[in-house]
């Protein structure tokens, strides 16, 4: 075992950092199932603190980290780098704020866009979303330029 999977096992718990070649398949290509790259790992973040703790990690040990939703994505933008980390950030999922008088709700990047139309709806909001991509994490959406969304 590599001295980076060490201290990432050390820092989440092996439940949560992948190593084994099966495991890593998954997560080697993205809805474009024609790029492949396995990672060296797949860890799971459930905290802002733990990202960065394992990004300083990433970084003294000199490995990239790509960043990983559900890997839905049609344009390899999840595509692992050889030898690198995909950060899964599924876990990081927490609703942390509901501002009903400035009309905006603070999320963590795990959350997926269903969960955030249900709370709009609740507070008397409408959220628009992309339906196909309703189950995924709105870092998904975000980061590949979807339709802009909303809340009304």
């Amino acid at each position: 075992m590599s001295s980076l999977t060490i201290e990432l096992i050390s820092l989440l718990g092996e439940d949560r950092v992948l190593k084994e070649p099966e495991d890593l398949i998954p997560y080697s290509f993205d809805g474009t199932a024609a790029l492949r790259q396995r990672p060296h790992c797949v860890v799971f973040s459930k905290t802002a603190i733990e990202t960065s703790a394992i990004l300083r990690i990433a970084k003294a040990q000199k490995t990239p980290v790509v960043t990983r939703g559900s890997g839905t994505g049609l344009s390899g933008g999840s595509l692992p780098v050889k030898d690198g980390i995909v950060l899964c950030i599924v876990k990081l999922d927490q609703v942390l704020k509901l501002d009903e008088k400035n009309l905006s709700l603070l999320v963590e990047t795990g959350v997926i866009t269903q969960k955030i139309a249900e709370i709009a709806e609740m507070a008397g909001l409408f959220f628009h979303q992309t339906p196909a991509l309703s189950k995924y994490p709105r870092l998904e959406e975000i980061s590949l330029k979807s339709p802009a969304d909303y809340v009304d």
